[in-house]
């Protein structure tokens, strides 16, 4: 099944579901169980992250199921733990078509009760992916996240936060880690974030974000000797694609940078579905002066129950 059949299948399901006169829930809120039903398409015009000559796109669907405990300590603080377990499919590069388990627990806590209050957001992931045909790219993304929140007015919201990220090898031989070394990555980065909530309902987000550490891209053949200023080399066969001799091979390069990446975003309520459209762009320059550019866009399905 194509992804965009997949989304709007998905779409149909939801709607039947669900009540005409329902509210709609961006998250899940008092003590208790509580699901998730999650789909998402993308386009992406850079997906290979590479530099302008051997720049390709393709478009991504995503679908989630999962779900948690949510537990709340007095009226200052929440626990939520949480699993989900995810799928992807791709248009023309099938060997990124994956599997993903996900397992989190967020942490929230406010020093009072007033309107305008501050609060803090811990949250610990742990996600494990097996992809379809790509063996170098498998591993575990863990991740930590410590976000400041602010009421800004009755209608916004601001947000700051640190987040750091680890990508590493689970059952891997000593061999295959130095094989797929350019997938061996980490970073940490800051953001900024806004929300303003419409009276309708409707929300509009920003957020900016900066970040340092590995940068991964995949391009046709060697690089040049006297440019080999890179931190791990790996082949990659997900983008290349059917060809007679002589072929050209391709290699993931991984190196250490600064990336800059700006999100801009709209969600609205559909009886118990959230519904929101976001584009993102971004900007990345390793320490060898590569730099490359991605800009995608994603409509989102979201329904708690």
């Amino acid at each position: 099944m194509k992804p965009m059949v997949l989304i709007i299948a998905v779409a149909m399901a939801l709607a039947a579901l669900v009540s005409p006169v329902s509210p709609a829930y961006a998250e899940p809120y008092g003590s208790g169980w509580y699901g998730e039903i999650q789909a998402v398409y993308e386009r992406d015009d850079n997906i290979s992250r590479t530099y302008k000559r051997d720049k390709v796109s393709d478009n991504v669907a995503y679908i989630s199921i999962g779900g948690g405990y949510s537990r709340k300590h007095g009226d200052r603080a929440q626990l939520i733990l949480s699993a989900y377990l995810a799928q992807s499919k791709h248009d023309e590069y099938d060997a990124l078509d994956s599997m993903a388990l996900s397992l989190g627990a967020d942490y929230t806590f406010q020093l009072n009760t007033d309107y305008n209050v501050s609060w803090y957001k811990i949250k610990l992931q742990a996600t494990h992916f097996k992809f379809k045909d790509s063996d170098p790219r498998e591993g575990v993304q863990l991740e930590a996240d410590l976000s400041f929140n602010k009421r800004l007015t009755l209608a916004a919201t601001g947000r700051i936060g640190y987040r750091i990220k680890d990508y590493v090898f689970v059952g891997k031989s000593g061999a295959e880690e130095a094989n797929d070394a350019a997938f061996d990555t980490s970073s940490q980065e800051i953001y900024l974030g806004a929300d303003y909530q419409f009276r309708t309902q409707a929300t509009f987000f920003a957020e900016y974000v900066f970040r340092h550490g590995d940068i991964l891209s995949t391009v046709a053949g060697l690089v040049p000797w006297w440019r080999r200023n890179y931190d791990a080399r790996t082949p990659d066969r997900a983008f290349e694609k059917p060809c007679t001799a002589p072929c050209v091979a391709s290699y993931a390069y991984r190196t250490r940078g600064n990336t800059n990446l700006v999100t801009l975003g709209f969600g609205f309520p559909f009886r118990k579905v959230n519904i929101d459209v976001t584009a993102s762009h971004y900007k990345s320059k390793g320490d060898n002066s590569e730099t490359y550019k991605d800009t995608f866009y994603k409509v989102g399905l979201l329904w708690n129950f």
